[in-house]
């Protein structure tokens, strides 16, 4: 972070810990990245894709690299070769061909995709904090990480935020066999008792009497208008609806509609809106104190071509950052200490 910081990227620590730039912007991590490769004399190559690796009984690395545009093979020989390429499958390709195994990826990190007409009217609606629990048909056992608390996000094909992208996270696997199908409980008011808010309702009725339910939701609940309008069309209150006609038996109901409010998971959020993808070169595979691979010497790997994946907030960053430095470091230490000894020869 500080690092950054020193670069001129200013950056914001949430509650949660998750870290973004200032700016709210992604293009200030990428510009400031791009201008110190390139100060610090980097070579970047695009329109190339490396198609083949091999090692060499002397240990080498043989890279056939094609361009994109020409029909031109280039073969490229290197001592050392860190394999970076994220989620690419060009990378998993790669390191099948030097004898790792891959765990198959799966999408994480991705928004949760909910039919429901009336919800759609609350696109852009957040809520500071809500407790979101998936219920999966094929998890019978209780997973504490398929329950979680956070930020929440209505969006115009379902829901998003944190709490949903952490939910992902931790249930990507168990989503993607079940075809990203389940139920999702939410929680709106995380911080009261369903009995206090039944006494809160109650108390609100005992009130305004004579008033219209939808115009006089409970102020210490803090819900907006459109929001409360939802809940009372889910509970088949009409607008006109004063307080007076409201039942206990709906006072009921609306408490618990507010404390487990459920939904149905139809899918996952729109094609490539996932950021983050579950698996990659098992970590088995990989001395993680210098990220070379345990199967082919001078071989290194970082970042999400390994079978990791962090929740969102800058933490897959930090993965791949800290593991490229530690590869980068190991590769730079050993290249140094062989040029050293072929000097000495």
């Amino acid at each position: 972070m500080s690092w950054f910081v020193d670069k001129g990227v200013d950056l914001k620590t949430e509650d949660d810990g998750r870290v973004f730039p200032v700016s709210n912007n992604s293009s200030s991590v990428i510009d400031c990245l791009l201008s110190e490769a390139k100060c610090r004399g980097v070579s970047l190559q695009t329109g190339k894709l490396v198609t083949s690796a091999s090692a060499s009984a002397s240990g080498k690395f043989l890279l056939k690299i094609e361009k994109r545009t020409l029909k031109s093979v280039e073969l490229v020989e290197a001592d050392y070769l860190l394999i970076a390429s994220g989620s690419s499958q060009q990378g998993h390709n790669l390191a099948v061909q030097l004898g790792h195994s891959i765990v198959d990826p799966v999408p994480s990190l991705f928004t949760f995709k909910i039919e429901d007409a009336q919800l759609v009217e609350l696109s852009g609606v957040t809520f500071s904090k809500v407790i979101v629990k998936l219920k999966l048909e094929n998890v019978q056992r209780n997973i504490p990480q398929l329950t979680q608390v956070g930020p929440m996000l209505v969006t115009h094909w379902g829901l998003s935020g944190p709490a949903i992208l952490r939910l992902s996270a931790w249930g990507a696997r168990y989503l993607y066999s079940s075809g990203y199908k389940g139920k999702l409980s939410v929680d709106f008011v995380p911080d009261l008792h369903v009995e206090d808010l039944k006494s809160m309702l109650s108390q609100q009725k005992n009130r305004f009497l004579k008033q219209k339910v939808l115009n006089s939701c409970p102020m210490e609940l803090q819900l907006i208008k459109r929001f409360w309008k939802y809940i009372l069309d889910r509970e088949g209150l009409v607008r006109d609806t004063l307080w007076a006609s409201v039942s206990n038996s709906s006072i009921v109901s609306i408490a618990n509609l507010l404390k487990h409010c459920t939904f149905e998971v139809k899918g996952k959020g729109q094609f490539k809106d996932e950021f983050v993808t579950a698996g990659g070169v098992p970590l088995s595979e990989i001395h993680l104190n210098t990220m070379e691979s345990r199967i082919q010497p001078n071989l290194y790997f970082a970042g999400e071509v390994l079978n990791v994946d962090g929740v969102t907030g800058g933490f897959n960053f930090q993965n791949a950052w800290s593991g490229g430095y530690i590869a980068g470091s190991t590769i730079g230490r050993l290249a140094a200490g062989n040029a050293n000894l072929v000097g000495a020869l």
